[in-house]
């Protein structure tokens, strides 16, 4: 027993002898490894960078009503200052001074479109013959052109080429349709009385009422709201119309989308060489928006200046910049610290994007000074907490004996 004690003490001393030697010799192994303690894994991620700006909701459209005099008298409004209107609805009336040329004027443009909506119809019937001619020709026989192929493929061409054109012109009858309805409105009007009204042309929320009849007499808003602010100059470089955008209110569930739809090249006010110039921007909001966002209220604006989605991200800190070329160093499969150069993207929140480089998932120097000397062998501490018995069945025998004999012979 004590023979085998001492040949195993002896063994054991040996051992641990040999390995100072081979740790502590000059440029061995040891020497050469780095002590990697903090490592992260090349990421996947989103990444958005926004310009923040403040804003406020106005309407979309503004219209204006105007009076003339030479139209006849003015007899009063139908709608006061926050009444909600559609197209059609009255908003003043008046007495025509020349009623019988009006209403002569108004039968005479009614003739010409009931004329262009007979011609139409003459038209539609024409192209329905030369659908039906078309038809019986592909259906009695299918000859063969010289180079071989099918004239019903022409015939098939033509179909449908005479069919868009009769959806083309029934589109065109319905609208020539619904102008001679409008006319048969304004005539009855006429014919029933001898008062003229102005009907709305458009849908909103009349803004403004001017009783002095100063031109324009009735402003109207339309219900379809936008958003409005300024950029800095030195916002400007930053954003272009047409850049995605994000609103966001206390006013508002969540966010609402838009596009930048205006910049103004000139600034709101008089430039000053005291202070900076400030440039008026439009925003046109998306029409999914089923909220009812409040004109007047201010907003956050979140204007996307650049995004980039499923970018291979990395740790800021993990990127190593030389003289010409970044780089980063990889915890490769054979154990091996190895440094690569890289192509950067889009820096934003402690992240840099990788274009060339890396590989989702794998392993990087968090902190590029511990590495002592690139591809040479890395050691790290020991985590006990990861030696579970869930950890190493979740993982193949090739797999744990690779990693067994890497250890022995690294």
């Amino acid at each position: 027993m004590k023979k085998k004690t001492a040949i195993l003490a002896s063994a054991g001393i040996i051992f641990v002898s040999a390995n100072l030697f081979l740790a502590l010799k000059d440029d061995s192994k040891a020497v050469r490894s780095s002590y990697i303690n903090k490592w992260a894994a090349v990421g996947k991620d989103n990444l958005t960078e926004t310009l923040s700006a403040a804003g406020v909701i106005t309407p979309e459209d503004e219209y204006q009503v105007y009076y003339h005099a030479d139209d006849g008298e003015f007899k009063g409004f139908l709608v006061k200052e926050g009444d909600e209107v559609t197209n059609g609805t009255p908003l003043y009336e008046y007495s025509s001074n020349n009623i019988d040329e009006d209403l002569a004027r108004l039968q005479a443009e009614k003739s010409q479109l009931v004329t262009e909506a007979n011609l139409i119809d003459d038209q539609i019937q024409q192209l329905s013959y030369l659908q039906s001619v078309s038809a019986s020709t592909s259906t009695a026989s299918t000859p063969v052109f010289g180079d071989g192929s099918d004239s019903n493929d022409s015939n098939e061409l033509m179909n449908v080429s005479i069919e868009k054109e009769i959806y083309d012109k029934q589109r065109e009858k319905g609208r020539v349709e619904a102008e001679i309805e409008k006319y048969d409105d304004m005539i009855d009007s006429y014919e029933s009385s001898d008062e003229l009204g102005k009907n709305s042309e458009v849908s909103g929320t009349v803004k403004q009422v001017n009783y002095e009849l100063k031109n324009p007499i009735v402003t109207i808003i339309s219900d379809m709201p936008k958003v409005e602010g300024t950029f800095s100059e030195r916002d400007l470089k930053k954003v272009e119309a047409g850049m995605e955008v994000y609103v966001q209110s206390d006013l508002i569930t969540g966010k609402v989308t838009g596009t930048l739809t205006k910049i103004a090249d000139y600034p709101e006010t008089d430039p000053s060489v005291k202070k900076e110039s400030h440039y008026p921007f439009e925003i046109t909001l998306s029409e999914e928006t089923e909220e009812k966002i409040i004109k007047g209220a201010h907003v956050d604006v979140s204007v996307i200046t650049n995004q980039v989605m499923n970018a291979k991200t990395a740790p800021d800190e993990a990127i190593e910049k030389g003289k010409k070329n970044s780089y980063i160093y990889v915890l490769n499969e054979i154990g091996l610290v190895e440094k690569r150069k890289i192509s950067k993207g889009l820096q934003l929140g402690g992240k840099t994007e990788l274009k060339e480089g890396a590989k989702p998932g794998e392993l990087i120097v968090q902190k590029p000074e511990n590495v002592q000397q690139e591809n040479n062998p890395f050691f790290s501490k020991l985590k006990i907490d990861s030696l579970k018995k869930k950890t190493f069945k979740e993982e193949s025998n090739r797999t744990i004996f690779k990693h067994i004999m890497v250890g022995f012979f690294k």
